[in-house]
């Protein structure tokens, strides 16, 4: 056979997801399904991680492992699939509430108020993944992956946010997100290697509601410094990573799970802040970020776009609080733009006098035109 001169671009290659019930958690991911493209930056292949062994046994003629003592199955896989994407209006909300399983929302304005909180008033649950969803939650997509030729598709079927990085890019100008899908579904009929997808929504978009990258510049930035509340600063950059642990439960007859765990042991939010060094954030009496660190005391973080409010009149309005830990300080006084202090930091509880959950841990307000019976 004679080489073929055809090559292909990652313009060739894109990436579609579905919001799926969790009643219809082991229901096979269709062909015939109505995806979504996400608008990912680059495309990449699915990996499989399946059960496999080998070893060298005792009647082995030399020194080499035999072929026929190499073993693989599906049953008991899982797939993973990592992506990068510029964060848009229409569907920030529900890759958050995917890898947090929380989500509210409020129907009654012109638009749709998402709310993904932890906090002692409203803590985050472990889902029933094989329970009807409500508000979207348990949030669950199939993934078709598109391919230049025909019978060259795949579908993942019930995937899960493992990871998300949501980080305000001040170079970039954008809010970027990055992350890692999770399926423990490998089987033949679940994982399907050769299909042939129907042609997928261009993007997540209505005539209301155009396709609009959310921006990483914020109307109000504030963070408590050195015993003052809420104090204003000026963010360099600043980014969220949620990590979930899950992972496939049991195995039914063709070796797919049957459940996923979720939170075990937690579920854990870390960051990192950069803020200019100047005159309300420095290592001087009543403004020293760095000794809040030596201290091991937690810190109020405050961030919107908008007037605050998320109110129904004005889309895109956004709030981030959370209580921060930072995990170190570090000045960088040769930065172009001024110096700078960077605060990586994990994401706590906070707690009253006596030990107990008291307060917000993290909390993001939306809005957009989308509620989640619309997801899909």
């Amino acid at each position: 056979m004679a080489v073929s001169g055809k090559v292909y671009s990652k313009s060739d290659f894109s990436v579609g997801i579905l919001q799926k019930n969790g009643s219809a958690f082991s229901t096979a991911g269709a062909a015939d399904g109505a995806y979504k493209l996400l608008p990912v930056i680059n495309v990449s292949s699915p990996v499989l991680n399946l059960v496999e062994s080998g070893e060298i046994r005792s009647n082995n003629t030399g020194m080499i492992e035999f072929d026929k003592d190499q073993f693989r199955t599906t049953k008991g896989g899982f797939v993973t699939l990592d992506f990068e994407v510029p964060a848009e209006r229409n569907f920030l909300v529900r890759l958050l509430a995917n890898v947090l399983q929380d989500h509210s929302e409020n129907t009654s304005g012109t638009n749709v108020i998402h709310t993904i909180e932890a906090s002692s008033s409203a803590s985050l649950s472990r889902p029933d993944f094989t329970a009807s969803s409500s508000a979207g939650v348990p949030s669950l997509f199939d993934i078709g992956l598109y391919y230049p030729s025909s019978s060259e598709d795949k579908i993942i079927t019930s995937a899960v946010l493992q990871t998300l990085t949501m980080n305000f890019d001040m170079s970039d100008g954008r809010c970027l997100l990055s992350g890692t899908f999770f399926s423990g579904f490998t089987s033949a009929t679940k994982f399907v290697t050769e299909a042939n997808l129907s042609q997928a929504i261009d993007v997540i978009e209505s005539s209301s509601a155009p396709a609009i990258q959310v921006e990483s510049n914020f109307d109000v930035k504030k963070l408590d410094v050195d015993g003052q509340t809420l104090t204003d600063i000026i963010v360099q950059g600043v980014s969220f990573t949620f990590e979930n642990n899950v992972a496939r439960v049991g195995r039914d007859a063709n070796g797919d799970a049957e459940s996923y765990a979720f939170g075990i042991p937690s579920v854990n939010i870390t960051g990192e802040l950069s803020v200019l060094y100047d005159g309300n954030v420095n290592f001087a009496a009543t403004k020293n970020i760095l000794q809040d660190f030596i201290d091991g005391k937690t810190a109020t973080l405050k961030l919107q776009q908008g007037d605050g409010t998320v109110d129904a009149g004005s889309l895109g309005e956004m709030n981030i609080e959370c209580e921060i830990f930072s995990t170190a300080v570090n000045l960088d006084a040769n930065a172009d733009t001024g110096a700078v202090i960077t605060i990586p930091f994990k994401v706590v509880q906070p707690t009253d006098d006596n030990g107990d959950a008291s307060g917000t841990a993290f909390k993001f307000e939306y809005n957009d035109k989308f509620a989640s019976t619309s997801w899909s």
